[in-house]
Parts: C-alpha cells; sequence; structure tokens
C-alpha cells in the first residue's frame, strides 16, 4: 500500500494509553499507527457485514473512549454503506490491482542485495518508512506487527547494504496472495529496489501455489501505478477508499 496524505494532529490522552479494543460482533478497532486518539475500524473477516446500527454503536463507544477520529480499512464499495450513514465521509481513494502470477519475471539484479528481515532490522525497514510516506500513514512497530501477522503466512524482506533502503512485506491466505507495504527510501528510487521487492514477493506466492495476487496504492501516486502495471498487475474496475469520522457532534446522518 501507498498513502501519502496530509497528517491528523496529534492529540495524547493524558494517561498515554491506547485505544481500547472495541466493536463486538462485526467490527474491529486497533490503534492507528501507535497513535492514542485515532483509531483503525475493520470489519471482522467472515463474520457478518455490519449494519448502520453496529456502527453507530462503534462511534458511541469511541466517543466515550476519548478518541477523537475514526479511520478504516480500505474499502470496496458494497461495504461503505453503513460507515456512510453513520456520518464517515471519504479520506482517500485507492486503486486496486491485481495479477495473476502466470508470468512472473525473474528478480532483478540490483544493488543492494535483498534478503530476509531479521529482528534487527525492523528499525531500519520502519526508519525507511518514515522518510517514504507522510506522517498518518507511517507505520510503527505496532502496525509492522499487524501487517506480518493480517494473513496466514508472509514474507518479509528488506533491501540493504551496510544499511536498509527498502523492505517489503507481503502476504499469502488461501489461494490470494497481497503485497502488504512497500517502501523506498526516496533516495533510492529509480534504481529498480521496489521492482525487485515485488517481484521477489510475487515469486515468492506463486512458489506457495498461490493463484493470485493483490495491491492498492492511491489515486494520484503514478510512480507507484505504473511499477505494479509494468510488472503484471492489471487495474480492477472498482477501487477502494478509506473513510474517517471525526468524533464529537453525533453526525445528522446518523440513524437513530
Amino acid at each position: 500500500m501507498d498513502h501519502a496524505r496530509p497528517h491528523l494532529p496529534h492529540r495524547s490522552r493524558p494517561d498515554g494509553v491506547r485505544p481500547p479494543a472495541l466493536g463486538g460482533r462485526t467490527l474491529r478497532t486497533t490503534a492507528w499507527r501507535g497513535r492514542d486518539d485515532v483509531a483503525l475500524v475493520v470489519p471482522r473477516p467472515s463474520a457478518t457485514p455490519p449494519t448502520a446500527e453496529d456502527v453507530a454503536r462503534l462511534v458511541d463507544a469511541a466517543t466515550g473512549a476519548g478518541l477523537q477520529r475514526l479511520v478504516t480499512g480500505a474499502l470496496a464499495e458494497v461495504e461503505q454503506a453503513p460507515f456512510l450513514a453513520a456520518g464517515f465521509t471519504e479520506h482517500d481513494r485507492l486503486h486496486l490491482l491485481r495479477h495473476d502470477l502466470v508470468h512472473v519475471p525473474e528478480v532483478p539484479g540490483v544493488e543492494p542485495r535483498l534478503h530476509r528481515a531479521r529482528r534487527g532490522d525492523h528499525g531500519a525497514a520502519l526508519a525507511v518508512d518514515a522518510k517514504a510516506f507522510e506522517p498518518f500513514w507511517r507505520l510503527d512497530q505496532a502496525g509492522l506487527d499487524d501487517a506480518l501477522a493480517a494473513t496466514t503466512t508472509a514474507r518479509f524482506r528488506v533491501a540493504a547494504t551496510d544499511h536498509v533502503v527498502g523492505y517489503a512485506v507481503t502476504g499469502r491466505a488461501g489461494e490470494r496472495g497481497y503485497l502488504q507495504r512497500l517502501a523506498v527510501d526516496p533516495d533510492h528510487r529509480g534504481r529498480g529496489v521496489g521492482a525487485a521487492l515485488v517481484v521477489d514477493g510475487l515469486r515468492w506466492l506463486r512458489r506457495r501455489r498461490a493463484s493470485s495476487a493483490v495491491v492498492n496504492t492511491q489515486v494520484g501516486n503514478e510512480g507507484a501505478f505504473a511499477l505494479y502495471q509494468r510488472l503484471g498487475f492489471v487495474p480492477q474496475p472498482a477501487g477502494l477508499t478509506v473513510l474517517t469520522l471525526a468524533l464529537g457532534a453525533a453526525p445528522e446522518s446518523r440513524p437513530a
């Protein structure tokens, strides 16, 4: 995923405690990028789709917990209705691209070389992430751990010589593969590092017998969009949307 959108002012809660887990049977929340005033909201996998009433209850609980904002994961159009009814509005639009994993090029030879990320590489990878993304979209250690745990199996690779200049997290769940995160140090872009990391992940997915892979990137991020298409990803007709809601006064559109 490639995100770069304006930073929301950070407002720490006095006790410094992260947001409590909320949501119930159809929704779950986690801290957004380590923030203690913003929570990520996603529908629970394999659960009944949330209703507008489910989302409204979550909004009430989040407000009562002292949160300042809710942000959804990337939602397909059919998933957005209950959030829109509860007052959420569009924060970001994303391209969704799919690769059939039939024609995957060889991993291009680049310097620096790719290797499996070790625990000691996490901090360096997050430093690259901080340079590659604007503050609101940056990962912290918890966010990186979430990305690694989001699928049944995951591959975490870094590009490095004497220091890490890029990394990718690729995951597989069933027959579907996901390019979870790709970040390259801006000082090393245009040298094939991003392409090498993506192709490495695609070839790993094919060895693991995945039938397809998906990735999303922001509308307007033409560099990443062109890279993915060059490597065989095909844009899907319907994209994805990230929604957000500033908490406080109840929005007029919320159901009674």
